[in-house]
């Protein structure tokens, strides 16, 4: 009996050349039939079969048979594999959720979304999943960034479906996708690797791990005053209670749990009303009126939903926050929105509220996470798909590494090169780490890390992996958040990829790079850096800061004049030799050229001329 994997299933998107395989008897015959032609293959010793099948032209529904297995809702079209982390996976709801930003049904998108796991063991010959179209209940589920690509890229071709195959994972890095002997050629992370390989030890650390958090929430729990007395129900009288802004964290205990209380007055309202209460570290629970609207069990999601029908009431309404830090401080993320939103307007929810502490506790140790160790998801999510005949790879990672970041290129090299290999040297195009200001690179109170600097060299290493053969890299210094790793505007995203296809997967002769550095040169007390890609150069909201760095490894800060599509600045008598621009992690002014596309950060070493 012929077993097909999963990405083979009803509503898949093929290229018109397609490589499909299974598992039968060893030695058995497989026959396939698809678009009135037949195909045929022998089994190996094995069980192992792999077909070839070609298509006359783009479109569907086609029906494919391949051993009898009967595969309905078969598309012609363009295939893209779509990997990496959380920003890759953030999905269409949260958009809709916090900008109102709707997504519209498109049947010509169809997405594979797969199980998501990982594995120490071996890897896996297939993947779990299920291809849905961009149509219906799964719209609001649909991955946002590859949802604008496919939709940038149909609105050249309308007529040619869009596969979608979705693997990324949140927190991984880039060793998570490697295989084990492309691992071998890193000490450190190989040593990790063999050390959860161990038997059982998995299955400990992650039993060890869930007790411990555990018994923290229990015990958070039993000294939380808050759950105790019931400080979220409306008739709980805070008289007593200070008051502070929302945004203040100033003199929160640094682990436990703290309660704000806010009583507002709303008009009669008619139609859904959103909350939209900004972010919280590391977990939030927000009472209306004594019940539950949201709980949002970890810091990276937005707090934000579509109210209840009826929790909310014309006159008083009281509204009860319970935050709690475990391994982070209690605190609510400043620049968000902290509102209710209605169709006939709005009611903030910043200004000042009544406070109180819950309960002071020690810190809770993190949980390890497994998906972020090397090999892991390579061989759970990776691995299974090796062979696909594809038009190209989109890959948004790396937030992950900035502990890191050295060894960036050159492990990424290694996953290009693989991919390059088992994908038929399909493009790959991958992005470089947003703009965000990381409130963990630098420990202000004992005094170590450099602030930023670990996501700039971040960026540097990815801005010279954009040299690997058939690769290129997408430029979003300017897509960021300052204060949100998980930047909710993936529209723009998406078209600068689709951008980047057209020109390599697609051979379009169209301009797809913001300004990119070419050289600097020094001379008489002047330092001009030049770029490719840099008609109608210019700056947005300010002159370019450089940094630059002298003989004595001094850094200058220095504003610079954008004179004939080049960078000038007036160094004086000092020796320089490198500079940098946007060597920060959420730098402050972006540069552009005539296309509206971003220069990449940069560090380039200075020529005397």
């Amino acid at each position: 009996m012929v077993k097909l994997p999963s990405i083979f299933s009803s509503g898949m998107v093929i290229g018109k050349d397609a490589k499909l395989w299974g598992f039968a008897t060893p030695h058995e015959r497989v026959v396939a039939t698809f678009m009135d032609e037949t195909y045929e293959t022998v089994a190996d010793e094995s069980g192992r079969f792999d077909l070839c099948i070609s298509a006359r032209e783009f479109g569907g529904p086609y029906m494919l048979n391949v051993g009898g297995v009967t595969i309905h809702d078969v598309y012609v079209g363009k295939v893209w594999l779509c990997g990496g982390s959380s920003n890759m996976d953030e999905s269409a709801s949260r958009a809709e959720l916090l900008h109102d930003e709707k997504i519209l049904e498109n049947p010509q998108i169809r997405v594979f979304h797969a199980e998501k796991g990982f594995s120490f063991s071996a890897p896996a010959k297939d993947l779990a999943g299920k291809w849905h179209s961009a149509t219906g209940w799964f719209l609001e589920h649909i991955p946002l960034m590859p949802y604008h690509f496919a939709k940038t890229l149909l609105e050249k071709d309308p007529d040619i479906p869009v596969g979608l195959i979705c693997i990324p994972l949140g927190g991984t890095k880039i060793e998570s996708w490697l295989p084990e002997e492309a691992v071998q050629n890193y000490p450190d992370h190989f040593a990790e690797f063999k050390n959860i390989q161990q038997p059982d030890l998995l299955k400990k650390t992650r039993d060890e791990s869930d007790r411990r958090v555990k018994a923290w929430q229990n015990s958070l729990a039993m000294k939380d005053k808050g759950i105790s007395e019931r400080w979220f129900a409306p008739e709980y009288d805070d008289t007593m209670w200070e008051t502070r802004m929302l945004l203040d964290s100033a003199k929160l205990p640094r682990h436990g749990s703290v309660w704000l209380r806010k009583k507002i007055v709303l008009p009669e309202m008619c139609g859904s009303v959103t909350l939209r209460f900004g972010r919280v570290e590391n977990s939030v629970t927000v009472y209306i009126n004594g019940k539950v609207a949201i709980n949002v069990p970890y810091l990276f999601p937005p707090c934000a939903c579509v109210l209840p029908e009826g929790l909310l009431k014309e006159g008083e309404n009281t509204i009860a926050i319970r935050i709690v830090g475990d391994s982070h401080n209690p605190k609510i993320i400043p620049g968000k929105e902290y509102a209710l939103v209605y169709p006939s307007g709005r009611t903030d929810l910043d200004g000042r509220w009544k406070w109180r502490t819950g309960a002071v506790m020690p810190m809770c140790a993190p949980s390890v996470y497994f998906p972020s160790l090397p090999c892991g998801v390579y061989n759970f999510m990776l691995a299974p798909l090796l062979g696909l005949r594809i038009d190209g790879i989109i890959w948004n990672q790396g937030e992950s590494n900035t502990a890191r970041p050295y060894e960036y290129k050159a492990i990424f090299t290694e996953l290009a090169n693989h991919l390059h290999k088992h994908f038929g040297n399909a493009p790959l195009i991958y992005t470089q780490i947003a703009n965000y200001i990381d409130p963990y690179s630098y420990n202000f109170i004992e005094g170590f890390g450099t602030p930023g600097e670990y996501w700039a060299v971040l960026r540097e290493q990815q801005r010279r992996c954009a040299d690997i053969p058939n690769t290129a890299m997408v430029v979003t210094i300017d897509c960021g958040e300052y204060n949100d790793l998980h930047p909710t505007n993936k529209k723009i995203v998406g078209k600068r990829f689709a951008l980047h296809a057209r020109r390599l997967a697609y051979g379009e002769d169209i301009i797809t790079d913001g300004p990119t550095v070419t050289k600097a040169e020094y001379s008489a007390g002047r330092l001009t850096i030049y770029f490719k890609h840099a008609e109608g150069l210019w700056a947005k909201d300010g002159h370019p800061l450089l940094d630059v760095i002298d003989e004595e490894g001094s850094a200058h800060r220095l504003f610079a004049a954008i004179w004939d599509d080049a960078l000038n600045v007036i160094v004086g008598d000092m020796n320089p030799t490198l500079v940098r621009f946007g060597w920060a992690d959420c730098p402050l002014v972006p540069l552009y050229n005539a296309y509206c596309l971003p220069a990449s950060p940069f560090e380039i070493e200075i020529t005397h001329v």
